[in-house]
């Protein structure tokens, strides 16, 4: 395994580029569910999160971007860097398992995330209209991960090893936020607890489906 690089803290700068972007998406989701995306501005979205209208479109074209925000929790490039070396541990399904649910556990201050999570469904809901548009956040995040999953191996990123890992993973890695957002254990130990259970069931499930198919 290489040895990887220490990663750069954030500066104070993209943080707080972070918090606001993070703003616009809170306001927008809360102001479509609590009037309806119709009924929502630009200028509405950028005055509750207290910015201009201006700053509002430094960060999205629409307000349908606001709506749908950036999609899933995509790991950063130290995440990516450690998984594509080999690492963090050299077996494949922890590696996928720290490398998918690094966003959220590798930074408590991303948690608050999972709420995000819990109201932008219940918007999607009411607003069906929006899910092609959060269909091709995800689609966007599994090729990042079938991506990664290629140059760990040397494959081609359409080959179907990465395509077929990408797609697990990022299953496996939607259960986790589903069960964790929407029964309300969002705490970071339960987070883990929930991931290291579902990534354990899906171990030992390929694991005996193998054994089955040997037989005796």
């Amino acid at each position: 395994m290489r040895e990887t690089r220490e990663e750069a803290p954030v500066g104070l700068r993209e943080r707080k580029k972070r918090a606001t972007r993070r703003a616009l998406q809170r306001a927008a989701v809360e102001l479509a569910i609590d009037r309806g995306v119709e009924r929502v501005t630009v200028d509405d979205i950028a005055a509750a999160a207290d910015v201009s209208t201006r700053t509002f479109f430094n960060y999205f074209a629409t307000k349908e971007d606001a709506l749908v925000g950036d999609g899933p929790p995509s790991p950063g490039a130290d995440a990516r860097r450690v998984f594509v070396d080999g690492g963090p541990t050299g077996d494949l399904v922890d590696d996928l398992q720290a490398f998918l649910l690094s966003p959220i556990l590798d930074d408590e201050e991303d948690l608050p995330l999972l709420e995000d999570l819990r109201r932008r469904k219940a918007l999607i809901e009411r607003e069906p209209q929006l899910i092609p548009r959060v269909m091709a956040t995800f689609h966007a995040m599994e090729q990042g991960v079938a991506e990664s999953c290629a140059a760990r191996f040397g494959d081609d990123p359409d080959d179907l090893r990465p395509q077929l890992l990408a797609t697990v993973g990022t299953a496996a890695v939607r259960f986790v936020m589903k069960r964790a957002t929407w029964s309300g254990q969002e705490g970071p130990q339960n987070v883990r607890a929930i991931s290291d259970e579902a990534f354990s069931v899906l171990r030992h499930a390929l694991a005996d489906q193998g054994s089955a198919r040997r037989g005796p």
